[in-house]
């Protein structure tokens, strides 16, 4: 990355802060560059697959000599091929993102998720994978397919520095466009408040795991969402759709507060059940600890 590029996305303290985990992937990988992840074809590589019989054609450093002292056959070593993954950061840009918090100091939920997605295609293009982003909201908006490369991550952050939160949301929708366009198998991380209708969500993430595909979520919520700090009467208006509602907030919290737990618990157990990996993070929580957690997880399992 050029010396003088600046992006306001990739935060250093951020980057500093994080752990030397690479992401792997969990399934069998199809890319076009050596790298680290297994692949279902064989080729060279580190790692001893198993052996097969010598064909003619085949080249004779290939053949193991101890195997032939042993058995009077030749055989040949089969080494598991490494490839490149690909990882596709899915960005919600609807007008529920752009929400601003009570407290001017922490960030609202898209740039909260600008911050997530430009340190993670970081990571992803550092380890020799393909970083790709998807933003949308009913449709889908910028389409910037995986690859790899430093001047393809400058191209990544300089879209992250250019859009602003409107429209409504469609999730369902896009995740079902998404599978379509993007066919070959890889890791989806989807960054959004998820709001708007549950199942449609859950079937959208349905048809990027049944094709293969790894998915993460991202559930963004804003601190003033969870807590519902709110006292004094108010109109709320939704961000989306402009519809007001004037209440109590003191007498409606506890209510409020059960509706909120039921959408997020609704949105971890589809996802999870789908066989997706969930987060529910807080934008009061440090980005570089949510990374990070995330990171150890994975690597644990």
């Amino acid at each position: 990355m050029s010396p003088n590029a600046t992006f306001r996305f990739l935060d250093p303290e951020i980057l500093r802060a994080l752990p030397n985990i690479e992401i792997v992937a969990r399934f069998l990988v199809e890319g076009l560059y050596a790298s680290r992840h297994r692949s279902p074809f064989y080729g060279y590589s580190v790692e001893f697959k198993d052996y097969r019989e010598y064909s003619p054609g085949d080249e004779p450093k290939l053949i193991d000599w101890k195997a032939y002292a042993r058995t009077d056959k030749h055989f040949v070593k089969r080494f598991e091929m490494e490839s490149n993954m690909n990882v596709v950061c899915l960005l919600d840009v609807s007008a529920s993102m752009g929400y601003q918090p009570l407290d001017s100091r922490r960030l609202n939920k898209l740039d909260y998720g600008r911050f997530l997605a430009a340190s993670l295609c970081h990571l992803i293009v550092k380890q020799q994978d393909a970083a790709g982003l998807v933003t949308f909201q009913d449709e889908i908006g910028d389409f910037l397919p995986p690859r790899q490369g430093q001047r393809h991550l400058l191209s990544l952050l300089a879209r992250l520095e250019d859009m602003k939160a409107a429209s409504v949301t469609d999730l369902g929708n896009v995740l079902k466009k998404v599978s379509q366009r993007l066919r070959r198998r890889g890791l989806f991380v989807l960054i959004s408040d998820c709001h708007g209708d549950v199942d449609k969500t859950i079937d959208g993430l349905r048809h990027l795991i049944v094709q293969g595909h790894e998915v993460v979520v991202f559930q963004i919520l804003d601190h003033d969402e969870i807590e519902f700090p709110y006292e004094n009467l108010s109109n709320f208006r939704d961000l989306e759709t402009s519809a007001e509602v004037m209440m109590d907030p003191l007498r409606q919290r506890k209510d409020y507060l059960d509706r909120l737990n039921k959408f997020c618990t609704d949105i971890r157990n589809g996802s999870t059940g789908s066989g997706a990996d969930y987060r529910l993070v807080n934008t009061s929580d440090p980005i570089e600890v949510v990374l990070r957690d995330y990171l150890i997880f994975r690597r644990q399992r």
